[in-house]
Parts: structure tokens; sequence; C-alpha cells
């Protein structure tokens, strides 16, 4: 679902926050969106009273592209305007739109920007005789454009998306009343005669016009059937969207009546029924739970999304039934309802994943009991970090669903070597094994993990997740010996996206019937892709160092304070302000979704005075930095660091990988080129907050407090990254550049993903020495830890190989103290 209401031309309070230059507001009207469903946010900031769309375009899709995880569609009429986003957006957008209203002239200014910049297209099916409003005029238009923008331009077609367009039904008008039937087989159709492309729709166009109650009912059904038919991409407020199955069989059928032009009166009865039915407002009306049994009303709790009040009747329902009947007989039996109506259609994924969110509080109240069960188990499982990755906190989350849901499981930790998971597998007689990475380079510990597991003749299925892989890494790991053979790993290998995802994996494995179908069905989905045809990367390697990006190499070089390594003393009062309280609210401390008065409610009474306890309170944090000055060159893709006594002995090459396409920028162009006769200079840094917090959070889940567990690991995570925050922001005023020029890299990251280059930083800065070491897979520890490269060029930026583009000047870096997102910054303190 694509979110509509950062829109200037459809709603009314983003038209007054452009008017007023309130960027936050429209922030947080984003993050409503995202939210509420969103999976995409649509942005336009058009406004008839203003002529600077572009440089408003610029400052709003630069704060939302930073803040919130959606990626964003530029809805925009002029080319500049959509260059001007292009160019602030770190991943992929979409642009939205083209049309061949006046010619293809706009269209063959767009496609190209758009296909510069890695971003989707949407066109709309209007040409030069006007919209088209048959199903057969928008097949034969969407032709035209695919042909213009994919066979001539070389789009890639699965980066064009069609918007089929939305007539209004509610005007009464005789011309338009066929006009949802012409899109939903005009949807159809185009899946069939052009299969690679993707289908976009206004949804709320269809209702214009009448009231809100009736709009959401029109907007629901219109929109569950053209997903029937095959849609992509919905624009529409997500809030405002009913489950198809869950609109009353009276109001669905005049909506479907009217949708489907069954009767001439439909958009008349329509009306009548909702003028009659009054406006309720929802904290006025019935609880319907009032008089429900317990499980009754869980069951109510998890179809219908509603968190509020889950507690109390796990309690009633323990009470009256027990708490492992809660669990099997209550609980899993909604889940499973909640995927059945996902895969018959009649929910979209937004909603099945606000039902989990209140399975997730259910099964945390119902922990209580069902800790002091003895002897039941659904199955066992091992679950581990593998070997090299020092980050657990997703495992952790694995445990408690799957722990909640009725397994046990044996977690080896972080860092465990193969040979260690699979004697603890044969040791519990598992029923599966789960491993979790968070890295590229740690990810491969797992196919070799499957690999000893097959060569021993083990049978125990491998469930792997984490942020470094997705679903063809699991499908290639079936294989064993990789292509060499096509022996695969009968148990199967399992990739769970989330930890709900491992729960009903899980689910199917510990099933007899279920298992086989499952593996079966990976196998099928393996031999598919490997099957595939390879698509040929003709891009030069990443190592190719024979082009250099544009960025400029006559900034002025600044003079550092010191030249080599030092520990730098820290005082916790001066990182405080650097703290990024947004993070830690929403992200670690788990305020996300929370908004308007209860959010305000939430910051006062709970979060901002917690944060100021534990801050004074905490005797866990022992933050400990070193920081260092050296001459450079970039010599091609390397960074040659030189003696600071001895400016022609090299000291080390630290390599980077250069973007094979766009701007071809390698993170070494931000320095001085060594045949430039000039030594540049580079800051290179490493912070810790000690090993004593990560002992507190290990102690805090041992005993069972996972809430402590929750604040103290974002206090800690935080410390962390303010501790880096702070120490960047004195390096800039000791270098005597702005505030917000420059960038910090750290290694893992796509400009410099080679974490083993940290065994060369860790020399330079001598890291040692404030009790910072490397895992044998070169992972930062203590885990509450940062390494980083800083460029003081005014044009660096953050790029990824497959995005980032050098700016014509400097773009500015996004702080935290002094803004709303940190602390007040009082005074400016120097580096110790």
């Amino acid at each position: 679902m694509v979110g509509e209401r950062v829109n200037s031309q459809g709603s009314r309070k983003a038209k007054e926050l452009l008017l007023a230059d309130d960027y936050d507001g429209l922030n947080q009207v984003a993050e409503d969106q995202v939210d509420g469903g969103a999976h995409v946010l649509d942005i336009c900031v058009a406004l008839t009273e203003r002529a600077d769309e572009d440089e408003q375009m610029r400052q709003v899709v630069k704060r939302i592209s930073l803040t919130q995880p959606a990626p964003i569609q530029i809805d925009s009429t002029e080319p500049d305007v959509i260059r001007a986003a292009l160019e602030q957006i770190p991943g992929r957008a979409v642009v939205n739109s083209v049309n061949l209203e006046a010619g293809r002239d706009k269209l063959d200014l767009v496609v190209p920007l758009a296909r510069e910049h890695g971003a989707a297209v949407i066109a709309l099916t209007i040409d030069e005789v006007g919209m088209g409003k048959t199903a057969e005029r928008k097949i034969e238009i969407a032709k035209r454009i695919k042909q213009y923008a994919c066979d001539e331009h070389g789009l890639d077609p699965e980066l064009l998306i069609f918007d089929l367009l939305t007539f209004t039904l509610t005007t009464g008008d005789e011309e338009w009343r066929p006009s949802a039937v012409a899109t939903i087989e005009a949807i159809r159709e185009l899946k069939q005669v052009l299969p690679e492309v993707k289908t976009s729709l206004g949804v709320s166009n269809v209702s214009f016009g009448v009231g809100q109650p009736a709009r959401a009912v029109i907007n629901s059904v219109f929109l569950h059937h053209c997903v029937e038919a095959g849609l992509d991409l919905a624009m529409v407020n997500p809030n405002h969207i009913t489950p198809y199955g869950e609109i009353s069989e009276f109001e669905r059928g005049l909506a479907d009546d009217l949708v489907f032009n069954r009767s001439e009166d439909a958009l008349e009865k329509l009306i009548e029924h909702f003028e009659s039915k009054g406006e309720v407002a929802e904290d006025e009306a019935e609880d319907p739970t009032a008089e429900m049994e317990p499980e009754e009303a869980l069951h109510w709790h998890i179809l219908r999304r509603k968190k509020d009040g889950v507690e109390d009747w796990i309690d009633r329902s323990v009470e009256k039934i027990g708490a492992v009947p809660t669990l099997n007989g209550v609980l899993l039996p909604a889940m499973k309802e909640v995927g059945d109506k996902f895969g018959a259609g009649e929910l979209i994924l937004p909603f099945v994943l606000q039902s989990a969110e209140v399975m997730k509080r259910a099964v945390t109240q119902l922990e209580n009991y069902l800790d002091r069960i003895d002897g039941h188990t659904k199955g066992k499982v091992v679950i581990a970090t593998v070997f090299g990755d020092v980050h657990d906190i997703g495992k952790s989350l694995v445990n408690t669903i799957l722990t909640n849901n009725g397994y046990t499981v044996i977690d080896l930790g972080k860092q465990v070597p193969v040979d260690t998971i699979i004697s603890a597998a044969v040791e519990h007689d598992a029923d599966a094994i789960g491993l979790s990475a968070l890295l590229v380079s740690t990810s491969k510990q797992m196919p070799i993990c499957i690999g000893e597991l097959h060569g021993r003749g083990l049978e125990f299925p491998v469930l792997i997740g984490g942020a470094a892989i997705n679903r063809d890494f699991g499908r290639r790991a079936l294989y064993p010996a990789g292509k060499e053979s096509d022996e695969t790993y009968d148990p199967g290998v399992f990739y769970c996206k989330d930890a709900f995802q491992g729960l009903d994996t899980m689910d199917a494995l510990v099933d007899d019937e279920a298992r086989g179908a499952l593996v079966e069905r990976i196998r099928s989905e393996a031999k598919e892709l490997r099957e595939r045809p390879v698509v040929v990367d003709d891009g030069p390697p990443t190592t190719d160092a024979s082009v250099r990006s544009t960025a400029a190499t006559d900034k002025p070089i600044p003079e550092p304070p010191f030249w080599g390594a030092r520990e730098i003393e820290v005082d916790l009062a001066e990182v405080y302000p650097h703290l990024d309280r947004h993070v830690l609210f929403k992200l670690h401390w788990g305020g996300r979704g929370v908004k308007g008065a209860e959010w305000e409610k939430l910051l006062a009474e709970e979060f901002e005075p917690r944060l100021e306890r534990m801050w004074a309170e905490q005797d866990y944090l022992h933050p400990r930095a070193r920081l260092g000055y050296f001459p450079c060159n970039t010599d091609g893709n390397e960074l040659v660091v030189f003696d600071p006594e001895q400016r022609d002995k090299e000291l080390e090459r630290l390599v980077f990988p250069r973007q094979p396409r766009h701007d071809r920028i390698c993170l070494g162009d931000f320095f001085r080129p060594i045949d430039s006769g000039e030594r540049d200079v580079v800051a290179l840094q490493g912070v810790t907050v000690g090993p004593e917090v990560t002992e507190v959070i290990e102690r805090l889940e041992r005993e069972g407090e996972f809430a402590e567990q929750l604040y103290v690991h974002g206090i800690g995570v935080q410390s962390a990254e303010g501790l880096a925050e702070w120490l960047h922001s004195g390096i800039r005023r000791e270098l005597g550049i702005e505030p917000d020029q420059g960038r910090r890299y750290s290694w893992g990251y796509p400009a410099c993903p080679d974490q083993s280059e940290h065994e060369k930083v860790w020399r330079l800065l001598g890291l040692g020495e404030i009790g910072m070491t490397l895992s044998d897979g070169f992972a930062v520890m203590p885990e509450q830890s940062t390494v980083a490269i800083v460029a003081h060029h005014p044009q660096a930026v953050y790029f990824g190989m497959k995005s980032g583009f050098i700016p014509k000047d400097k773009v500015p870096d996004e702080l935290i103290a002094g803004t709303d997102r940190g602390g007040e910054l009082v005074g400016e303190p120097e580096l110790g």
C-alpha cells in the first residue's frame, strides 16, 4: 500500500504544513502512514501559492528518507523536481508519473532520469486522445508506453508500474458507472499480456464526494477486488481500509453492487444506508467483547488487531481453562485463522503483522503462567548466532517467540562455531537448528554448517535468518556442494524473514503431514531458482580503479590539532545530548506506533523520566575513545595512510570498493589523490562503552527481566552511537570545518564492507589499549562499540554499490545534538 497523506494535492494538513515550512510535521505525517501499514510513501509538494517546489521536495524527501523505512514515491509533473528528489533518496525510489497526453516528450526526459537513478516509474494510461476509460483502451496505451520506456529507453519492465486509472463512482453520472469494472478487467488483462510490469491505483478516487464511513467501505471493497485481479500497489490511507471479510455482509453487498454496476439504484441505496446509519464515534461504541467468554474475546482481539486489554483476557482465560489450553486451543488457532484469511486474500499483509503484534503481547502475558509448566514442549530448537558475528538481539526475539509458543529453545549465544552448533543439536536431539547472521561475511557460515551436517549424514532441518540474507540465499544453501552437484540437503533449509515466520516454519516441521509438503515446496523452489537463466553483470568490477568519480580534488585540506593516535578523555555528560532519542524511544524501547497525545504522555511520563533516571543511576557504562589523525592519499581504490613522523613511509593501505555504475564512487575519492603532490588528512576513531553493559543485558535475560533488558540494551546501543557522534563533532570542530560537513563511515556497510580491514585500523589506533578486540570473524568487541573512518570532504555522502551520486555542492550531514532527536547542546566542550 502507498500512503497518500504526504501530498499537497490530496491532504489539507500536508498543504498547511508545507506552507508553514513545517518539515518535522510532515515527517510525523509520514510516520503515521508507515505505522498505519503503508509500504511506500507518496510525496507531493506542489503548491499554487509557492514557486519553490524543487527545494521543498528536496527538504521533505531528505528528512523522510533518513527517518522512515518505507521507500518514497516522488509525485511531481516537473522533471527538475523529480531530479532534485532522486538526488536526495539513498535507496530505490518510484517516480509518479509519465503519460502520453502531450506526446512522448516528457516520457523521454523522465524515464532516462529514473533509469540513471535506479528508480521505478509510474505511467498513467492517458494518451493524445485522452484517458483510457475502457479496458481495451487502457491496455492499448499501456503497450505503447511499454514500448517507449522499456524497448527504446531500456527501463527494466519490472520497474514500470501502470496506473490504469480509477474514476469516481459516486457522482451518479451514467458515463462512469462501468468504470470500476473496466479498471478491474484492465488489471487482470494487463497481467496476462505484460506479465513483467506492475500495476497501481489511486483507490480513494473511486469514492470521492460521499461521507467517510461510506468511502471507507467503497474503497475497501474496490481494493479487495483489484487485489484479486492482480493489483500490486494501492495509493490509499491505510488507516481507512477494512479487510473485506470484516465488513458486514449487508454493506459489502451494497458496495459490490456499486463497484460491479449491478443495478441502477446501487449508489442511491448505499448513500441512503449510510445516511440512516449516522456517525458513531468509535470510543462511544459498545464494547463488543463485554459479554464474551475469555476464549472468544481473545480470538476477537487477535482477528481484529486490538491490543488494549488483551492481558486481562489472558488472565481470565488461564483461570478458566489453564495456560496450555489457552495457548494451543485459543491463541494458536486464532493466528492460524489470520494466516488462512491472508492466504485467501481477505487480509493484506499489514493487518497480518498487526495481528502478530497482538499475539506477541498476549504471549508475553501468558509466559508468566507457561514458565511454571514442566514437561510440555512442542519441539526442541537449537539456535545460535554464527561464528564471527556478535549481534544477537534478533535471535533473542526468536527465542522469546518460540518459547512463548510452547517450544524448548537451546540458545547457544553468539559467535558459535559450526561444530558446537552440531554437537548441541545431537546432544539435545533437536527437531531443528536455527542460525542467525547480521553481516554478509558471517552469513557464509550458514552454508558451511549445512554442508557439514550433510557430510555427517545428520538430518536436522535448518532455519536461517538475518539482515544479510534473503529467500534466494536459502534456496541456494539447499545444495551443500553448490553448483558442483545437484545433491540437496534432504531435511531442508528454510529462510525465515522474522521471528513469526520462524514460528510458522517450526509449526509445519513438527507436523508430519505439513512437513513433507513444506520440504517438497522448498526443493521445488530451489530447483526453479537453480534452472533460472543467469543474468550476466556486464558492469566493471567493484575493484576497478581505472575511473575516478567527479569528487573535487582541490578542496582545502584542514590542519589537525595533533598527528598520530591518542586516547581521548570522555565525560558522559557531554555525550548525553548526542544520544538519538528518536531511535532510542521509537526503535529500541518499542514506542513505534504510539502517536499524538498518547505519544506525548508516554514521553513525559515514561520514556524521558526513565532515560534521565537510568542515565543518572547506571554504573555499567564505561566510555573510552581513541582518535588518530594521519597523513594520507588515494591511490586508485586504496587510501594510503602515512607515518606522521616520516611522511613518505606507508603504514597501511585501506581498500575500498568502487561503484560499478552510477558516479563510480569510491570512499577514497573523498581524499586528495597521490599524484596531487599534497598530503591529505584522515581521521580514524574507535569508541566503546565497555563490556559490562553486555553482561548486564545477558544477566537480565537469564533472570527473565525482559522489559528491563530491553531498556538497558537500548541505552547501551545508543550510548556507543552517541559517543561516536560526540567524537565526530569534536573532530569537525578541531579541523575547523562546518559542523555538518563530511561523513563518518563504519566497516560492514556498502562503502567499506570488508571487516577484515579492521585489523589495519587496530594497528593504527592501538584500540587494544582501551579494551577493544576483534573476533575471529573481525567483528568489533565489546558489542557496544564502533569504529569509523572520517572524511572531511564537503561532497562526502553515504552511498552503496547500486545507489548514490556525487552532489554538486555540500550535502549537510544529519546531526543529533541540538535537534529534536537529541538533547540540548550547551557550549562546545573540547576533546580531551
